[in-house]
């Protein structure tokens, strides 16, 4: 999509969401215990990231990988993301982008970001809007929420309450990394703002918190209030060093999902990383099994990235995995077989 150009027009968009809800299903996201429902039956995510609109058009003349996926957002990307199985999608916003105060504010921006839920719901895919802040927006923030975060939200929170198949993760990888009683103190008044931000709009979508150290620990958090029960938590199970084993899996996030509904909200394991191991393939064998007996969905970074799929278009995998960056090992196809099995 280039530009404004792509857009359908913000009414006409929301009229055609409203009416492919109808025709298939309301498409209704709710949290019961620690559980996610969709129309009322339980519902575990299968879905993919999506970049392409994590900035403002005119931020992204440095970055054209991301210029590129933003070009590509519509039906046609739409439409692979259903045929590789998925029924969600993680699309990444840019808090600066959206705040009025930012010197990168572009006016234009909120409709977009808008449009592109529209034309996602009409596709019958629930949506996962994330608040971003980091280099990819055009301004990088400061890894917590601050006054920009709650201005951007002001922004959507109000058009967005139309339609609870929109899931609302509020804040990405908050940069807390230690399991401190005076971090986690930080995170809880952080997050609860933001939660309380949300519900005094009247909105009364499922919202998600990430976990301290980038979203990587649930475990031991302390508690957050939501006067709807409408809250879940996002985790993303990337295969660090610090959660790489059952063991870290069951402190950090697993036993967590025992009594609090828990998605995994980003992950991939790549050639491309610092932290690669030619163990991966069977490391993912045992990561998805692991968050299938812990009903834990999944969204895959990134699929309008190298990342899902390869730059020829054919989805990465672990055929003679190397870890090599340039080889583009990773667990796109993983994924699209688990996702097709589940």
């Amino acid at each position: 999509m280039a530009g404004r150009k792509w857009m359908i027009g913000i009414t006409a968009a929301l009229a055609l969401a409203t009416s492919a809800a109808a025709a298939l299903a309301t498409g209704e996201v709710t949290v019961e215990g620690n559980r996610f429902y969709r129309d009322g039956k339980p519902w575990v995510a299968e879905g993919v990231v999506l970049v392409g609109m994590v900035a403002p058009e005119a931020t992204l003349a440095d970055k054209p990988a991301y210029a590129s996926a933003r070009e590509r957002y519509g039906p046609k990307l739409l439409d692979a993301i259903i045929d590789y199985g998925a029924d969600a999608v993680r699309i990444a916003v840019s808090q600066s982008g959206l705040d009025p105060q930012s010197p990168i504010h572009d006016p234009g921006y909120r409709d977009e970001v808008l449009d592109a839920v529209a034309q996602a719901r009409a596709k019958g895919l629930a949506v996962l809007l994330l608040m971003q802040w980091q280099g990819a927006t055009g301004l990088r923030g400061t890894g917590m929420p601050t006054d920009t975060t709650r201005r951007a939200w002001a922004e959507l929170i109000g058009p967005l309450s139309k339609d609870r198949g929109v899931l609302l993760e509020l804040f990405n990888e908050p940069t807390l990394k230690d399991r401190t009683p005076e971090n986690w103190a930080i995170w809880q008044a952080d997050m609860q703002s933001l939660i309380d931000q949300v519900r005094a709009s009247g909105a009364q979508n499922v919202v998600l918190v990430d976990g301290l150290r980038g979203g990587h620990y649930l475990g031991g958090s302390p508690p957050l209030h939501d006067p709807t029960g409408q809250l879940g938590y996002a985790v993303h199970p990337f295969l660090v060093a610090v959660n790489k084993t059952r063991r870290q899996w069951d402190e950090n996030f697993g036993d967590f999902a025992r009594d609090h509904p828990v998605m995994g909200t980003s992950f991939n394991a790549r050639s491309a990383n610092g932290y690669c191991r030619k163990t991966f393939p069977q490391e993912v064998d045992k990561l998805l099994k692991y968050l299938n007996q812990r009903h834990i969905g999944l969204f895959i970074w990134a699929f309008d990235l190298p990342g899902v799929r390869r730059a020829n278009g054919t989805l990465s995998s672990y055929d003679d995995f190397s870890c090599d960056p340039k080889s583009g090992g990773g667990a796109g196809e993983a994924v699209h077989e688990y996702f097709l099995a589940h």
